[in-house]
Formats: structure tokens, C-alpha cells, sequence
């Protein structure tokens, strides 16, 4: 049993028999202590919040280049490389097994802006990137729209295979995160004019609206499961679930006293869904359905290193995210805060 389950364990058994214990009628002291008022049938709920106090994330790598303002990551698993996404930049840099570093994709390379969400399809050799046009992009200029797009590069050779861009004037567009599934597939959220989901088909190769559900406020992180039947969606109001086949959604169901507005990056792990939300990573634990959140683990919260967490990356079962976006930087006149800013951190936390 690892540290982390050995210790919710005895968390649990310690508000167990708090539970327990506040259901004893008091007795004198002069008098054996009376017997529980637990009858059978009786029942004491499941404890829906588990904090972990400890800081268990370690430093996988940094990187030098500390006007980089990184806010995704991704990895290849063939060649055990990751792929850190540049939002100051509009660049993709590449760090190998060796921890070399390297500019993969170029700043501005084939139109791209601000880099927000990457994916990596290793098998496909596709790196997938989600990109638009901000303030915080270096050299940005305001015009009377806000482009975005989702690029295609051939992960061998850093070539693009294809881009699809929104970009008419008076309308504000945003790719923020996609997920690929195993035959190229691509679902990305889009938030400012419309919160939308849309797909790109390995078929079909067009950009189109997949699903538009009510109730859906700027979409962020977007997860799916291994069978690739279902969407989690992060949006500002809490998660939805999203059945692939029908397009229908239905709200991620959580404890009234727990908060799943504002998730940045997604993933689905062991019928759970991992979520970095604020300054912490949390484990949501998911019921039989998926539908409903049992429990939240919080894993990670208010690391030292944490300045705007971000996005991350499953590799086997540890967990790498960006853990200072340092987006807070950027002055309103789009220059940077270069006396605040510290060496990008990416950190790893072990899942089991």
C-alpha cells in the first residue's frame, strides 16, 4: 500500500470513528459506557474529501527559458520525449529523454499564436496543438477579431500537415484543449463566441461543431474514456459528461460542498477524472455511472513552485503538468514582469 492510500486510510478510519464515536450516549463517569444507538439498517455517510498535506510532487525538469510562459505539455511515448507548449512565444519546444531542449516547432511557425492545448498521437506520429491570437502572445497587435486554430505537425520532422482557423472580422474564436482518440480523431473545446465542442475526423478532415450543451460556459480541459464512448468537459460552472455516439451531456453530479468551475487541464485515470483547478491537483473518484463524483482526492495544493498551474500529462501512472504559467507577468500593455519571473517548472506526481 503507498504512502498516499495508507494515509487516506487512516484518515477514513479516523472520521470513521468520529462518527462512530459522536453517536454514544454520554455516560457518567462512575457508569460502563452505555451502548451505541446504531441499529441495524442505520447507516454513516462516506466522508466526500480527502486533502493531502504532504507536498509529493517532485521536480521532473526545468526549463531555462524563463519568458516562456508555458501552458501545455504533452509526450511522446516511443521516444520518451515531452513537448512543452509556449503561450509569450507561439512556439513548441521539444525536451528529449536527455533533458536537451529544443525549439521543435518555431515561434510563429505556419501562423501559429499563443500555444494553449497540445495532444501527441505516438502511434499516428501527429503532434496536435489548439492556438490563438491574445494579449499575452509576444508582438501581439488588436485587430477587430481573435483568430484560432488547430495545427496538425508531423511529429518526426516538426512539418505541418495540415492547420483548420476561425478567423472573420468581429468574431472572437479559441481553441483551448482537444483529445485525440486512438484513430486520429480530434474533439477541442471552443470557448469566446460560442462554447462548442468541435470535431475533426480522420475521415473526413473537416472542422466542424460536434456539440453545443446548455449550460456550457467557457470550455476548458476535455477529457475521454479509454473506451472512447464518452467527453468530460471542464466549463465555468462544473463538469459535463458527453456521450460521443448521441452528442447528448449531462452535468458531473458532486457533493454540494464541493467546487468543479474553472478546471484547467482534464484527464481521465481509473474511472476518475484528475484535475488541475486552481493551486491544487485534484482526483475526482467517479461512481459507477460516471456521472457523479464519490469523492475528491486532493493531491497536490499550494506547492511552492505553483505560480498558475496549468495543464499536465498521464505517463503510465505519474502525472507531469506545468506548475508556473506565470501569466500574471504580462502588464496591460503587453510587456512583461521580467523581475517576477522564475525558470518554467514541470512537476511530477506519482498516482499510485
Amino acid at each position: 500500500m503507498s504512502p498516499r492510500r495508507r494515509r487516506f486510510v487512516k484518515s477514513y478510519l479516523a472520521w470513521t470513528f468520529y462518527a462512530y464515536a459522536s453517536v454514544v450516549h454520554a455516560a457518567p463517569p462512575s457508569q460502563p459506557p452505555a451502548p451505541p444507538t446504531i441499529q441495524l439498517g442505520d447507516s454513516v455517510a462516506m466522508p466526500t474529501r480527502a486533502v493531502n498535506m504532504a507536498h509529493e510532487s517532485a521536480v521532473a525538469f526545468y526549463l531555462e527559458e524563463k519568458d516562456l510562459l508555458p501552458e501545455s505539455i504533452a509526450y511522446d511515448a516511443k521516444d520518451g520525449s515531452f513537448y512543452v507548449g509556449s503561450v509569450r512565444k507561439g512556439k513548441i519546444v521539444r525536451v528529449d529523454r536527455d533533458q536537451v531542449v529544443s525549439d521543435f516547432i518555431q515561434p510563429r511557425q505556419d501562423g501559429l499564436w499563443e500555444v494553449i492545448g497540445i495532444k501527441v498521437h505516438a502511434t499516428r506520429r501527429v503532434l496536435w496543438a489548439c492556438s490563438f491570437e491574445d494579449k499575452d502572445l509576444e508582438g501581439y497587435q488588436k485587430r477587430d477579431r481573435n483568430a484560432s486554430g488547430i495545427f496538425a505537425f508531423n511529429l518526426d520532422t516538426g512539418k505541418l500537415i495540415r492547420k483548420w482557423v476561425l478567423d472573420a472580422p468581429g468574431e472572437q474564436h479559441g481553441f483551448n484543449d482537444l483529445v485525440v482518440t486512438r484513430g486520429n480523431d480530434v474533439y477541442a473545446t471552443h470557448m469566446f463566441k460560442d462554447a462548442s465542442i468541435y470535431r475533426i475526423t480522420q475521415k473526413d478532415q473537416k472542422l466542424e461543431v460536434f456539440a453545443k450543451p446548455d449550460g456550457l460556459r467557457e470550455p476548458n480541459g476535455i477529457a475521454i474514456t479509454p473506451d472512447e464512448r464518452t467527453l468530460y468537459v471542464a466549463g465555468a460552472d462544473g463538469l459535463l459528461a458527453i456521450d460521443i455516439a448521441t452528442g447528448k451531456s449531462q452535468p458531473v453530479k458532486a457533493p454540494e460542498t464541493e467546487k468543479t468551475g474553472g478546471i484547467d487541464g482534464l484527464y481521465y485515470y481509473h474511472a476518475s477524472l484528475l484535475a488541475i483547478r486552481e493551486n491544487s491537483v485534484n482526483r475526482y473518484r467517479l461512481d459507477q455511472t460516471g456521472a457523479r463524483i464519490t469523492i475528491t482526492e486532493v493531491l497536490e495544493q499550494n506547492h511552492p513552485l505553483m505560480k498558475i498551474p496549468t495543464t499536465g500529462v498521464v505517463v503510465g501512472d505519474e502525472f507531469y503538468y506545468v506548475a508556473n504559467a506565470q501569466f500574471s507577468a504580462v502588464k496591460g500593455d503587453g510587456t512583461l514582469d521580467t523581475a517576477s519571473l522564475t525558470e518554467p517548472a514541470i512537476l511530477k506526481l506519482k498516482l499510485k
